[in-house]
């Protein structure tokens, strides 16, 4: 029992100390979110373009592909694209197999082997993207893996966003504070995001913002370019009464 009386004392007494303490500051915080986004011309293309072997033996099949890959690059640079700008960006090698019952389980039987060999591919001249496309496939390319748009703007165009994330965090503070009935505080903490978030349409659709149409033969490849959105967002910590 003095044990329990103890107990509630030493807790009193804690609580004695700490509620002058709120008390005397008698303030309180709030964390405001602002974000925004700023919308600019594409000026930049990257292309995966591929050659997709399949022959019986990795050997046959890799010598193929090498001689395509090479028609396929000389092409590129016919287009006038700089050596600079063309990378390779995938080679592997596979083996399909089929299996076939035979009382024990089954049996593996190489079926033929599969060389594919991708290179990355930098357009700053966006018009140029069709006729570079075209004169890939009719070199030997058989596969696409998409194209990405961005900007080389795009880092202003994120100093710009940022700016505009912390005026509407600080419009969203004044609006909270006067509907809560407090007096809105300094300003005491800025966070904001160390990434930038850059948006633009791919050749999959998945977040449209260029179109991609396959003519006919005699009229040639069309692309249409959109824009590149770049946002930006942070995290302002206010005092409030």
């Amino acid at each position: 029992m003095k044990k329990l009386i103890c107990l509630c004392l030493a807790a009193l007494m804690a609580l004695t100390f700490v509620l002058p303490a709120l008390a005397e500051n008698g303030r309180g915080a709030m964390d405001v979110a602002g974000s925004a986004t700023v919308t600019l011309a594409a000026d930049t293309a990257t292309i995966q373009i591929g050659v997709n072997t399949q022959r019986e033996t990795v050997r046959e099949a890799q010598q193929e592909n090498a001689q395509l890959m090479a028609a396929v690059m000389e092409a590129l640079r016919n287009q006038g694209i700089d050596e600079k700008d063309m990378m390779t960006s995938q080679f592997n090698v596979y083996s399909n197999y089929e299996y076939t019952p035979d009382g024990q389980g089954g049996e593996k039987r190489t079926l033929y082997y599969q060389v594919q060999n991708n290179v990355t591919v930098t357009l700053h001249d966006l018009s140029m993207i069709g006729a570079v496309l075209d004169a890939a496939m009719e070199a030997g390319a058989n596969t696409t893996y998409g194209i990405s748009f961005s900007s080389t703007q795009a880092n202003e165009a994120y100093q710009k966003a940022l700016k505009r994330a912390v005026e509407d965090a600080m419009q969203k503070a004044q609006v909270l504070s006067e509907a809560a009935h407090v007096t809105l505080g300094k300003l005491v903490r800025i966070n904001a995001e160390q990434s930038m978030a850059a948006y633009a349409r791919d050749a999959y659709g998945a977040s449209n913002t260029f179109f991609y149409e396959a003519k006919a033969a005699d009229m040639g490849t069309t692309i249409t370019s959109g824009d590149v959105s770049v946002s930006a967002s942070v995290v302002l910590e206010y005092e409030f009464e």
